[in-house]
């Protein structure tokens, strides 16, 4: 099944996916990723790990296209194994893994 979303749709839709024998969690992003809505992921993902300590989660944007800004952004919060809270500044501890989006857009972001 492919699923074709406009380029300038800003809904983010997740499915997440939980495999307990492996103990992981696989967060399905479809859409648009801008540094704008980043964080709405940080609170997924946040909320996820509160649920399911232990877990590592799997940011899989492969069904995404996500700007350059954001996906450097994500890149960072995986490599410092922190997790934004997406509402007060604070973070937590995560074990973080993304899947790369086919799709960078390097267009400019509006701020």
């Amino acid at each position: 099944m492919s699923i074709h979303h406009h380029s300038g749709d800003p809904k983010l839709k997740v499915l997440i996916r939980l495999n307990a024998d492996a103990e992981t969690a696989r967060i399905e992003v479809h859409g648009v990723v801008t540094v704008a809505n980043v964080r709405a992921l940080y609170v997924v993902c946040r909320r996820v790990t509160t649920k399911l300590p232990g877990f590592e989660l799997v940011l899989d944007l492969a069904h995404a296209r996500v700007s350059a800004a954001a996906i450097e952004e994500l890149r960072e919060r995986v490599r410092a194994s922190l997790l934004y809270s997406g509402i007060d500044g604070t973070e937590t501890p995560c074990r973080l893994r993304l899947v790369d989006p086919l799709v960078i857009l390097k267009t400019k972001e509006h701020v």
